[in-house]
């Protein structure tokens, strides 16, 4: 819960505030409203690549009862969305809304002495309702199987291949590592993955490959929309890439230099704005890091070395146990990854409901 407001409107916007936190109206119509717009956003979904992709990894690669095995677009299931009640919502809110579980932020130009009396004020008698909620995490992922999950997109003239699995990362370990490894796998525009599937081969707009820093589970991802006739060889090209940037054809001192010095000149603009500070003060408490920790990021890029990098990254991708989904068209596509020899596996597109029903 986020509010901008100018310094001398800091008292009522705050009282605004306190009254959303404390006491939410979740008045029918407006539940219902909020319902059918979810509900319109995840049809919309059903028929984007993009949409669909994101729908089909997640739960494969964590489980569909995992917590992180969901769309990441938050926008859930239909079937689920559709049977929310106002009840369901108040629970949810009494259960993490709460003010133990919460951890106040702060940017002004204000005295903190100020801050601390407009919040006291407005807050310091917010009491929790209720039983808190609980996080659970199961212990065990799925079993990681190597293989093509094909959504069928009839007609597209275009595929997305996205790729992943779970590395053994947590959100809260140190990864500038394993980041600074991936800029040059996948991470920017120059990476080697862009630069083949791309720039050489002019198969895709554009190839990316990232850690999602999740606090529990940390997977690697990779995506690239491709030419419908090359959906097969810009695949194996993507597979060539990673291994052998992980075996034989580590980081240069060219991309070493270049990345670290990418990072270290793009810090002074991550802190320009109120918002970049509050967005790196709520990432040190979220990943359990120190006050300083931006203080000295820029010496502890410098200090990275490519045998360093390399060894990091090295330690947790590991492309035999890759997932990969492509949204496309599999009377085009399908004969093309069945020459790659990892099982496939053809799905249809979740049929579209009316507003969650059938």
């Amino acid at each position: 819960v986020s509010l901008f407001a100018l310094s001398p409107n800091l008292r009522p916007s705050v009282e605004l505030l306190a009254d959303v936190l404390r006491n939410p109206a979740f008045a029918p119509a407006e539940v219902e409203r909020l319902r059918n717009q979810q509900l319109v956003s995840i049809e919309n979904e059903l028929t984007q690549p993009g949409g669909l992709a994101a729908r089909t990894l997640p739960p494969i690669l964590f489980g569909a009862a995992h917590p992180y095995g969901r769309p990441s677009s938050g926008t859930g299931d239909a079937a689920v969305v559709s049977k929310l009640g106002r009840a369901d919502l108040v629970a949810f809110q009494q259960a993490w809304l709460r003010p133990d579980k919460a951890t106040i932020f702060i940017v002004s130009d204000r005295p903190l002495a100020e801050g601390r009396s407009v919040l006291d004020a407005s807050l310091g008698g917010w009491k929790g309702e209720g039983a808190p909620g609980a996080k659970s995490f199961p212990a065990a992922l799925p079993q990681p199987q190597s293989r093509i999950v094909l959504v069928d997109r009839p007609d597209s003239p275009q595929s997305l291949i996205y790729g992943g699995q779970v590395t053994p990362l947590k959100g809260s370990d140190e990864l500038l590592p394993y980041i600074a490894a991936n800029d040059v796998l996948g991470g920017n525009f120059l990476s080697r993955l862009n630069m083949d599937i791309r720039e050489s081969k002019g198969w895709s707009y554009g190839v990316s490959g990232n850690f999602r820093r999740l606090l529990q589970r940390v997977p690697y991802m990779v995506s690239a929309p491709v030419q419908a006739d090359r959906t097969g060889d810009a695949l194996a090209a993507m597979q060539q890439d990673i291994a052998q940037f992980l075996t034989s054809q580590g980081i240069t001192p060219e991309e070493k230099e270049r990345t670290i010095l990418g990072f270290v000149r793009e810090l002074p603009g991550s802190f320009e704005t109120g918002s970049d500070v509050l967005g790196g003060m709520q990432n040190n408490v979220l990943y359990g890091r120190p006050d300083d920790y931006y203080d000295t990021i820029a010496s502890r890029y410098r200090a990275l070395t490519a045998p360093e990098m390399d060894k990091a990254i090295r330690s947790v991708i590991d492309p035999s146990k890759f997932i990969w989904v492509v949204v496309g068209d599999a009377k085009a596509v399908k004969p093309q990854l069945d020459r790659l020899r990892l099982p496939v596996e053809v799905k249809t597109v979740p049929q579209r409901t009316a507003q969650g029903e059938k």
